[in-house]
């Protein structure tokens, strides 16, 4: 007699390929080159006072309120200003937090989550993104972090092919399913090997 489990998951079906879900893992303690693109950038810290321009830049998913909290609580943003305006950002945490409805990213000690990055389309492909990467996992190498944990879904190319330059390996994959298409189960996680 085939067990609960069994039956749910002969009965489950993976959904369309652009709700997967691709995690990576960067070795901090691995080389990390910046190469500094051709146009000149400051990077600095996020302050309060930047919030409602990077809300704005990722098109206001999240509340400006919740963000001043993130900081709050030690999420940092690092920022590459040109002219006096941003013109990319990156978000990481150092705190558990809800991936999804069944996957809760636990952080070990050392250990960083990628929240975002964002680069203006006026300084997209030009390099731009990497040095900002770069910049991010040496300074939380600095800061005494030895890895960055991030993740994108599995049909942005443009994101997957960033972390791969960056240096990064895919360690998970998450595959969402449903039981007769629409009561949500738990993902298909697939371990990728070293």
């Amino acid at each position: 007699m085939p067990r609960l489990r069994e039956i749910l998951d002969a009965m489950s079906r993976p959904l369309d390929p652009s709700v997967d879900w691709v995690e990576f893992v960067r070795d901090l303690e691995a080389p990390i080159s910046i190469q500094v693109p051709g146009i000149d950038f400051s990077p600095r810290l996020a302050e309060k006072k930047d919030l409602l321009i990077i809300d704005a830049m990722q098109f206001f998913v999240k509340e400006v309120e919740l963000m001043e909290r993130d900081l709050e609580l030690g999420d940092r943003c690092l920022l590459l200003e040109r002219l006096g305006k941003i013109s990319a950002f990156a978000w990481v945490t150092f705190r558990d937090c809800r991936l999804g409805m069944w996957h809760m990213m636990s952080l070990p000690i050392g250990c960083a989550y990628l929240v975002y990055i964002h680069v203006h389309p006026e300084y997209r492909n030009k390099g731009v993104g990497t040095y900002l990467m770069n910049l991010l996992m040496h300074w939380l190498r600095e800061n005494g972090y030895r890895k960055l944990i991030s993740g994108t879904f599995g049909h942005w190319e443009i994101p997957i092919r960033l972390h791969i330059k960056s240096g990064f390996k895919i360690c998970k994959k998450y595959t969402e399913r449903r039981i007769l298409r629409f009561l949500p189960y738990p993902p298909k996680v697939t371990q990728m090997e070293d």
